[in-house]
């Protein structure tokens, strides 16, 4: 990934695309995308000023979330730190306005 990655293009709703995981990493969508239905997608709404918030499926098919916050580092490293979680880190492999893939970093 470039070092310059356009933080607004990151700004929004992203869904676990997992039908289209493959070796270049985890895929996610935009909300807007349209997405074959899924019991429950996991992914996160991220913010400007540096909060956001994970989603996923929750107890009885409702929709859960728990907000937190995130970084991103100039190598396209990306911090997501939920309280009572560990922290996430993906490492951004390619990010465009209807697709973001990321690995597992470290």
């Amino acid at each position: 990934m470039p070092k310059d990655i356009d933080k607004g293009l990151l700004e929004g709703r992203w869904l676990h695309a997992h039908e289209e995981d493959g070796q270049a990493g985890t895929v996610f969508r935009p909300d807007s995308h349209p997405l074959p239905p899924s019991r429950g997608r996991s992914g996160y709404v991220f913010r400007g000023d540096g909060t956001l918030l994970r989603v996923g499926p929750g107890p009885a098919d409702r929709g859960a979330s728990a907000p937190g916050t995130w970084t991103l580092d100039a190598s396209g490293r990306l911090t997501i730190r939920v309280p009572g979680a560990p922290d996430e880190v993906l490492q951004i492999e390619s990010l465009e306005a209807d697709r973001l893939v990321a690995k597992p970093g470290t």
